[in-house]
């Protein structure tokens, strides 16, 4: 038989291919250099009575994960990891064979010796997504350098490579690469695209692993599963990194004939060799630190000449934990050092902190050789919510809080468990971009958005995750904590009293010394005004908010001794899930806030502070503004625009209104989102650009106007742009949110899951010119009459869109124009506005039911080509949206909330809405995505949160369901999706309408 014949190949591969698989694998949190996502990958089995599959370290991952082998037959079973090498490319995954039931499958033998320069190879595996893909090539190097994939993730090092031109791309990861004879040569780990080379790890080491993991099986009872021990596989390193140096470059680096001569002479398995090691780097604090430097030439090691990696391996893994000697030549010296050897499994972490989303662990080997530095240190593999909202990113090291060094997750835990939520503490930490100096910032402590921070620990013997340790707030020993501090900083105020009345008073509290009282309109707005810093938790991006945060100006509208409340624009509180810190101008303090309106059509939002936080200096320079609504500004008044800047300094400038009455007209975003509707807005001669925010105040510094941010999509690209919202909009709205928040006060405990009624058309309404009215077929007496009541405008109204499954939607059509409101005219958003008020003003502002009672009205509209009056009936909508989002399998649902039903589509039963889903999560790994509705859960219909919840709460861990999903462009499909209710639990998230405040319930885990 000829060596390489089709013939031969055919054969081979007949029996080759049986033996591979597609991995799907999942990492459900980012850890050391793999982030969370979803992958496919290739393995091939290795021992099929054991059933342990071959694939590569970065596909196994140092992480949790949850991965599936797809067979040539397509049965897919559950794999399990059971090893990944620290250092080298390659892990195994174990699968149970007995539960394979349609086909049976061989085992690849690994031969790393038949491994020859100039062989004929095939590479067998997922190709590009493919099931399975054969690449063809001829194996060209034996010792080429660890390729480098990454300056801040997994590297291969230590070691050669096999080259060849085979062009693999993605989903071959671990794909065996095989001979004629159909053995293992090697293990396919990475390739260059541009030059169509493929990168293959030898199999040396890996034959040892095996052998070591096979031993760690005890078969079980006939017809069940044996059981598997962790394997206990000795690695050892120096942390140094060796490279491979011919002997004229070693030469130029000092080693002299003799010692050249003497190493050519070894001889290793009677092949001669071309070079020696010499130290690449090595990381500060390992073993070798201040004895190994770069350039250094490798020698000896314990007495034997290594010049390959795989001796040097040898030595190193059977020595573990004890002291070789390296003898080395730097410059023209020989010296010899005393080492101790590092166990690679110690500087390779196996559990990590789960925090606010976040993934926290000890820096690993392999990050500290990308960074250069020590081992062991507190590294972020993953921000999460409330370090990210710190500004700490990820690839940081945390070196203290609150002043306590935190030497390794379980003391960083501890320190965090004595800190009560919302409190703001200092952190100091490092990142490796700016590695020489330390930077401090202040985390707000977090715990209503995600659970207690948790320790997780790998088990390699199950294959799996266990949590070890979750640390609940300490109240006795934060209360203690609090106590000793509050002593010290009493005996500091009593010594600065001191030293004060010594020197004598001064100006008082040094916002204002001079005691006078400001004249200027811009100074005397200015003791109103705020920055409004927003931020979003990735567990509420509800209601498809484009941006995690947001910042703007706020004006204070009315403050008290128990309330403070804060206009603000819906550009900068988008959504009611958030964190809210404002700072005033007036005085250097910051406070947190509670979002408490929003308003459903227009531009705005309220927010509220307890007052009681702030000392009495500040209570004395920090004002409510001035409203005032009536009459409405027009073209040509003189309006002063008054913001902060991001320093909170006050920036001013005089300006004129060119136009009081520029109907808003925004296109809808391609995930639907709050946009302003209905609204008309005020534009000025002259402004500060597209994104600085404020108010516009009179001669006597009263507001007229919140010059407020909105944001729109042009072409796909978030684009911002400032206009003024007449005060008219919220004077109304900031009165009814005052009244509640007292009746609150007064009768606490009977907010019933409700908070402010808006009365609402939902209608959006456009504009039309009247000279273009009359093409439509509107009578010239009506257009008469529009223009004689509103000379200004010159135009009439007519619906652009209805909410679907409203009482507007039944009752008007897209292009219908309105022309009165119980037989009074309209023609702008305004009279809208005004007729709605009028027709409400017997009801109690904040009874829904008083409301939902009133009459219908009666609009005259131009419709179907005549004159009709048709009868209308308003509907209430809550002033605080949606107040409950569920987290299953990692995706995020709600109720189908306004925006969505803007879009003029509900399905048939409605179905709940998923706005959002995460990286590494089953959604992610099967296709649940957010912009579908999920109608049935195993063929049940979901019409609600509560029927989706009863259709889910008898499902196990580790199970299959049958999900029935609609796309908002109405594209139906069907998913089935397996559980994994360990790392992504069945959880709520609902507002408390009497507080203002979200709470976390946890439904079903494991």
């Amino acid at each position: 038989m000829a060596s390489g014949s089709d013939h031969s190949w055919q054969e081979t591969l007949k029996k080759v291919v049986p033996c591979v698989v597609v991995l799907k694998v999942t990492s459900a949190r980012s850890f050391d250099t793999e982030s969370a996502g979803s992958s496919f990958a290739t393995g091939f089995i290795v021992d099929k009575d054991k059933g342990l599959i071959l694939t590569n370290r970065h596909v196994v991952k140092p992480g949790p994960i949850t991965a599936e082998a797809v067979f040539l037959n397509r049965e897919e079973l559950p794999v399990y990891p059971l090893y990944r090498d620290p250092i080298h490319d390659f892990g195994f995954m174990r699968f149970d064979p007995g539960a394979l039931r349609f086909m049976e499958v061989g085992e690849v033998p690994l031969d790393p010796k038949a491994a020859q320069v100039g062989i004929e190879i095939r590479v067998v595996g997922n190709d590009s997504g493919e099931k399975i893909s054969i690449l063809a090539g001829t194996l060209a190097r034996l010792d080429r350098d660890a390729p480098t994939y990454s300056s801040r993730g997994f590297n291969d090092f230590n070691t050669f490579y096999l080259q060849a031109a085979s062009g693999t791309k993605g989903g071959s990861s671990g794909s065996p690469v095989i001979d004629v004879q159909g053995r293992a040569i090697g293990l396919n780990a990475g390739s260059k695209t541009k030059t169509a080379s493929a990168f293959f790890l030898p199999l040396d080491r890996v034959v040892r692993a095996l052998e070591i993991c096979k031993s760690c099986f005890e078969p079980g009872p006939s017809g069940s599963p044996g059981v598997w021990e962790a394997p206990d596989i000795p690695r050892g390193d120096l942390q140094a990194t060796f490279l491979f140096k011919g002997f004229d470059e070693v030469k130029r680096l000092g080693v002299k004939s003799d010692t050249e001569a003497m190493v050519r002479n070894h001889k290793r398995q009677k092949v001669e060799t071309v070079g020696m090691l010499v130290v690449d780097s090595r990381v500060p604090g390992g073993p070798s630190d201040g004895k190994l430097e770069p350039g250094d030439v490798l020698v000896e090691v314990n007495g034997k000449t290594v010049t390959h990696f795989i001796d040097l391996e040898d030595i190193l893994d059977n020595n573990v934990g004890n002291e070789v000697s390296v003898s080395i030549v730097r410059g023209s010296e020989m010296l010899a050092y005393e080492i101790r050897v590092e166990n690679l499994h110690e500087v390779t972490p196996n559990r990590f902190l789960e925090l606010s989303g976040g993934s926290i662990h000890a820096l690993s080997y392999q990050q500290a050789r990308n960074f250069s530095t020590p081992t062991g240190q507190v590294y972020v593999a993953d921000p999460g919510y409330m370090l990210s909202r710190a500004g700490i990113t990820k690839h940081s090291v945390i070196l203290s809080v609150k002043g306590k060094p935190t030497p390794d997750v379980e003391t960083l835990a501890e320190v965090l468990s004595t800190i009560p939520k919302g409190s703001q503490v200092p952190v100091q930490y490092r990142v490796f971009s700016d590695r020489f100096r330390k930077r401090q910032s202040l985390i707000y402590v977090d715990r209503k958005w995600y659970g207690p921070p948790t320790v997780w620990l790998r088990d390699d013997a199950a294959g799996s995750w266990h949590q070890v340790n979750r640390y609940l707030f300490d109240e006795e020993k934060s209360r203690k904590e609090l106590e000793a501090e509050a002593v010290h900083k009493t005996k500091k105020a009593k010594v600065a009293e001191n030293q004060a009345s010594n020197e004598g008073t001064g100006a008082g509290n040094g916002v204002r010394g001079n005691g006078k009282v400001p004249e200027d309109p811009k100074e005397i707005i200015a003791a109103s005004l705020l920055l409004v810093d927003v931020e979003v938790p990735e567990v509420a991006l509800a209601d498809g908010v484009h941006s995690k945060s947001f910042t703007g100006n706020g004006v204070l509208v009315y403050q008290d001794e128990t309330t403070g409340l804060v206009l603000v624009d819906r550009n900068t509180v988008a959504i009611g899930p958030c964190d809210i810190r404002l700072s005033f101008c007036a005085y250097p303090a910051e406070l947190r806030g509670t979002v408490r309106f929003l308003h459903p059509l227009h531009n705005f939002a309220l927010v509220s502070y307890d007052p009681r936080e702030l000392n009495v200096d500040a209570r004395k320079v920090i004002k409510p503004c001035t409203i005032v609504s009536e009459p409405p500004l027009s073209r040509g008044d003189k309006v002063v625009l008054v913001g902060l800047s991001g320093a909170l300094r006050p920036t001013a400038r005089d300006a004129s209104v060119t136009n009081a009455t520029a109907a808003l007209s925004i296109v809808t975003a391609e995930i639907p989102r709050f946009h302003a509707v209905n609204e008309e807005v005020i534009e000025l001669d002259q402004d500060f650009g597209t994104s600085f925010s404020g108010v516009l105040i009179d001669e006597d510094s009263s507001v007229r106007a919140l010059w407020g941010s909105f944001s729109r999509q042009v072409a796909g690209e978030e684009r911002e742009f400032c206009a003024g919202i007449h005060s008219y909009t919220f004077s109304s709205w900031v009165d009814k949110t005052v009244l509640y928040l007292k009746r609150l006060e007064k009768n606490s405990g009977q907010a019933q899951g409700k908070s402010i009624p808006v009365p609402v058309m939902n209608v959006e309404f456009n504009t039309l010119l009247l000279s273009k009215a009359a093409n439509y077929g509107l009578s010239g007496e009506w257009i008469q009459r529009l223009a004689d009541y509103d000379g200004e405008r010159k135009q009439v109204l007519r619906v652009k869109s209805c909410v679907t499954g409203s009482n507007a939607k039944a009752t008007l059509n897209e292009g219908d124009m309105v022309l009165a409101v119980n037989d009074k005219l309209v023609s702008s958003f305004y009279d809208i506005r005004r007729m709605i008020d009028a027709h409400c003003e017997g009801c109690n502002p904040l009874s829904f039911s008083d409301m939902e009672e009133v009459k219908d009205m009666k609009l005259t509209t131009f419709k179907d080509g005549k004159i009709q009056d048709v009868s209308f009936k308003l509907e209430v909508v809550d002033g605080l949206g949606t107040d409950r989002l569920l987290h299953w399998a990692g995706a995020q649902i709600q109720d189908s909330y306004r925006a969505v039903k803007e879009r003029g589509f509900l399905p048939g039963n409605h179905g709940v809405y998923i706005s959002r889903w995460h990286h590494g999560s089953p959604s992610h790994r099967y296709g649940m995505y957010a912009l579908h509705w999920i109608l049935e859960v195993n063929g049940r219909p979901t019409p609600n949160l509560n029927a989706f919840l009863e259709e889910t709460a008898g499902l196990a861990h580790k199970s299959f369901v049958r999900v029935k999903l609609l796309h908002l462009d109405n594209k139906p499909k069907v998913i089935t999706l397996r559980l994994d209710l360990r790392f992504w639990p069945t959880w709520e998230l609902t507002l408390d309408h009497e507080t203002g405040q979200w709470s976390r319930e946890v439904i079903k885990s494991v």
